[in-house]
């Protein structure tokens, strides 16, 4: 009888591990806020945050549309003369969609150590903007810090299923950050 509970036991945790995809999952979304706007990459579109203020730039590429299935890496954010970052735009869909209405599922804020020193953004509650890694590790307590590195550049990671935060870093300073949601770039 002992012997049937721990297989019953062993049986029930096997599924539910199944039924959760295997303990990945599709995790929760980092919290991004940026000037008190909140970003959802995998779940906003530049619209969301047009409507609040900032602008989108390609740089002269004239890029108004996505078409079907295809991706984009080079639309840049802005507020006020600020470049905040750029953004990984997706379209998923069978047809061509308006930039301004694809997913975002990255955006990379860099210069962080230069020129966008002061910009407002939040990631899970924290502005890490130029932490030191030791201020890193106490605000994200479930960091990956890449102490292996043999040269100047590090990357340490918060991953969420299929959401990861990856800080860079470069002689001890906080260059970049990207905030991604895993997609695919096989379109």
């Amino acid at each position: 009888m002992n012997c049937f509970k721990k297989l019953f036991v062993v049986g029930m945790a096997t599924l539910a591990v199944l039924l959760t995809g295997c303990g990945g999952g599709k995790g929760e979304p980092p919290e991004v806020m940026i000037d008190g706007v909140s970003l959802v990459v995998g779940e906003s579109v530049p619209g969301d945050l047009t409507n609040q203020g900032f602008e989108l730039n390609d740089l002269g590429a004239m890029i108004f549309e996505l078409p079907e299935r295809s991706w984009v890496s080079s639309i840049f954010l802005e507020k006020d003369g600020v470049s905040y970052g750029s953004l990984t735009l997706t379209n998923e869909s069978r047809e061509s969609k308006f930039v301004g209405s694809c997913l975002i599922e990255e955006i990379k804020f860099y210069s962080l150590n230069e020129t966008n020193t002061d910009i407002n953004i939040t990631i899970n509650g924290v502005n890490p903007v130029g932490m030191t890694l030791d201020e890193l590790k106490a605000a994200y307590p479930d960091l990956e810090v890449d102490e292996n590195s043999d040269s100047d550049y590090f990357f340490h990671y918060l991953r969420n299923g299929k959401y990861t935060i990856c800080f860079h870093y470069t002689k001890d300073v906080m260059t970049d950050i990207d905030v991604q949601h895993e997609f695919s770039k096989g379109y």
